[in-house]
Protein backbone atom coordinates (compact mmCIF):
# COMPACT_ATOMS: atom_id res chain seq x y z
CA UNK A 1 0.00 0.00 0.00
CA UNK A 2 1.36 3.75 -0.73
CA UNK A 3 0.88 6.53 1.74
CA UNK A 4 -2.63 7.69 0.68
CA UNK A 5 -3.57 3.93 0.40
CA UNK A 6 -2.69 3.54 4.44
CA UNK A 7 -4.58 6.36 5.28
CA UNK A 8 -7.52 5.37 3.80
CA UNK A 9 -7.32 1.66 5.54
CA UNK A 10 -6.61 3.26 8.93
CA UNK A 11 -9.70 5.55 8.25
CA UNK A 12 -11.84 2.67 7.25
CA UNK A 13 -11.00 0.54 10.38
CA UNK A 14 -11.77 3.47 12.31
CA UNK A 15 -15.20 3.95 10.81
CA UNK A 16 -15.44 0.11 11.08
CA UNK A 17 -15.15 0.43 14.91
CA UNK A 18 -16.79 3.31 15.09
CA UNK A 19 -20.72 2.13 13.42
CA UNK A 20 -19.84 -0.74 15.77
CA UNK A 21 -19.09 0.85 19.14
CA UNK A 22 -21.71 -0.48 20.64
CA UNK A 23 -20.20 -3.95 20.44
CA UNK A 24 -19.49 -4.18 24.10
CA UNK A 25 -17.21 -6.78 22.88
CA UNK A 26 -15.33 -5.27 20.78
CA UNK A 27 -14.91 -6.99 16.90
CA UNK A 28 -12.41 -9.72 15.72
CA UNK A 29 -10.04 -9.21 12.92
CA UNK A 30 -11.79 -11.57 11.20
CA UNK A 31 -15.38 -9.47 11.61
CA UNK A 32 -13.67 -6.08 10.66
CA UNK A 33 -12.07 -8.04 8.00
CA UNK A 34 -15.72 -8.54 6.60
CA UNK A 35 -16.76 -4.94 7.31
CA UNK A 36 -13.89 -3.31 5.15
CA UNK A 37 -15.09 -4.62 2.43
CA UNK A 38 -17.92 -1.67 2.65
CA UNK A 39 -15.03 0.58 2.33
CA UNK A 40 -13.37 -1.31 -0.80
CA UNK A 41 -10.92 -3.07 1.09
CA UNK A 42 -12.49 -6.78 0.40
CA UNK A 43 -9.20 -8.36 -0.09
CA UNK A 44 -7.49 -6.95 3.13
CA UNK A 45 -5.05 -9.80 4.74
CA UNK A 46 -5.32 -10.20 8.55
CA UNK A 47 -1.65 -9.49 9.25
CA UNK A 48 -2.02 -6.27 7.36
CA UNK A 49 -5.27 -5.40 9.56
CA UNK A 50 -3.73 -6.33 12.68
CA UNK A 51 -0.47 -4.78 12.61
CA UNK A 52 -2.62 -1.04 11.63
CA UNK A 53 -4.92 -2.25 14.49
CA UNK A 54 -1.79 -2.01 16.35
CA UNK A 55 -0.33 1.50 15.04
CA UNK A 56 -4.01 3.08 15.97
CA UNK A 57 -3.73 1.69 19.11
CA UNK A 58 -0.58 3.21 19.30
CA UNK A 59 -1.88 6.26 18.80
CA UNK A 60 -4.67 5.63 21.13
CA UNK A 61 -7.22 5.45 18.94
CA UNK A 62 -8.32 2.04 19.12
CA UNK A 63 -7.66 -0.90 22.20
CA UNK A 64 -7.25 -4.21 22.47
CA UNK A 65 -10.61 -5.82 24.35
CA UNK A 66 -8.60 -7.96 27.28
CA UNK A 67 -10.44 -11.32 27.14
CA UNK A 68 -10.39 -14.58 29.23
CA UNK A 69 -11.55 -17.36 27.43
CA UNK A 70 -9.74 -17.68 24.23
CA UNK A 71 -7.70 -14.89 24.17
CA UNK A 72 -6.06 -15.47 20.76
CA UNK A 73 -9.35 -14.20 19.37
CA UNK A 74 -7.96 -10.64 19.70
CA UNK A 75 -10.66 -8.40 19.41
CA UNK A 76 -10.46 -4.34 19.41
CA UNK A 77 -12.43 -1.38 19.70
CA UNK A 78 -12.73 2.24 19.41
CA UNK A 79 -11.81 4.77 22.05
CA UNK A 80 -13.07 8.25 22.69
CA UNK A 81 -10.07 9.60 21.63
CA UNK A 82 -10.49 7.55 18.11
CA UNK A 83 -14.22 8.94 17.79
CA UNK A 84 -13.37 12.30 18.43
CA UNK A 85 -10.70 12.11 15.53
CA UNK A 86 -13.73 10.74 13.46
CA UNK A 87 -15.95 13.19 14.58
CA UNK A 88 -13.63 16.28 13.28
Amino acid sequence: MNAEQKESFRLALLRVLDERASERFGLTVQAIQVFLGQFGFRASKVDEVNVELQYLADKGYVVEISKTISPENRCWRITAEGRDFIAQ
